[in-house]
């Protein structure tokens, strides 16, 4: 039995109780709805190249990253919000802000500041746009979610993640052809990973229930062209049968002057 936090996506802990529906609706693969804090693979991507990068910094940069780092939120927070006012600050602080706003659950300070971070950002332009794109999807606004995921992969068509929460935006609001090609996208980018196996049961479930939902919409659309048919048929019929009944009681009424045809107008006794 495969669960949600086995599936890296959503940025959360929270429940996604829509998604998960939707992942019920597609085999039962789902039985609760938790989801491992996809954004950490950002930071560590961002650690990973600020390694290579400038070596000085600006002190509340400094020490808010390092309170970041231990998972301090809280605490670096401040410290981020003033290296963000000193001059020449390194864009990695308004990622690093974003995200410590997004533990704390703030999660229109986090959108507003990566939005206001975007313009100066040159290094890590795609992960702004795919963290705003994790905080429509805390918010529930998939749609937004997949369109901000696009857009960080029209930066970096590389970065598998974004591929990965594309793919869940999209299938929770059931746009099961993207999220299919955006899976398989992940899973070559991302050969040998992890989630390999849970994916590819996912998709298994996904191509079978998606077959099988097909199939029982062509049947409900054969079955109301059946009902039509058969419809018309009667309405047809009955046509035919007020039409021959027209023109016997029209011959009748020719040779009985008390009995009314259909062309006249026939009156209730009060």
């Amino acid at each position: 039995m495969l669960f949600c936090a086995t599936l890296p996506w959503y940025p959360t802990i929270k429940h996604f109780d829509g998604f998960c529906d939707t992942i019920k609706a597609l085999g039962g693969l789902v039985t609760r709805a938790r989801f491992l804090y996809m954004s950490v693979f950002a930071t560590l991507v961002i650690f990973a190249a600020a390694a290579a990068g400038p070596g000085a910094v600006a002190p509340n940069f400094d020490e808010g990253e390092r309170l970041f780092r231990e998972n301090k939120p809280a605490q670096a927070a401040p410290l981020l919000e003033k290296a963000l006012r000193d001059p020449g600050t390194d864009e990695r602080a308004w990622l690093y802000l974003a995200l410590s706003y997004q533990q704390l659950g703030r999660l229109d300070d986090a959108s507003a500041v990566l939005r206001r971070g975007l313009p100066q950002a040159l290094r890590f332009k795609n992960l702004f746009y795919y963290d705003l794109g994790n905080i429509f999807a805390l918010q529930g606004k998939n749609s937004f979610a997949a369109d901000m995921f696009t857009q960080s992969l029209g930066v970096d068509s590389s970065y598998a993640p974004a591929y990965l929460n594309r793919a869940n935006a999209r299938l929770a609001v059931k746009d099961y052809d993207g999220a299919r090609g955006d899976y398989r996208r992940y899973l070559e980018l991302d050969s040998g990973g992890a989630q390999q196996q849970a994916i590819q049961e996912l998709l298994k479930r996904l191509d079978s229930n998606v077959a099988e939902t097909e199939r029982v919409a062509a049947a409900a659309e054969a079955r109301h062209l059946a009902d039509e048919a058969a419809r018309q048929a009667l309405l047809d019929a009955m046509s035919a049968s007020l039409k021959a009944s027209a023109d016997d009681t029209t011959s009748i009424s020719a040779g009985a002057g008390n009995v009314q045809g259909y062309g006249d107008d026939i009156k209730l006794d009060e």
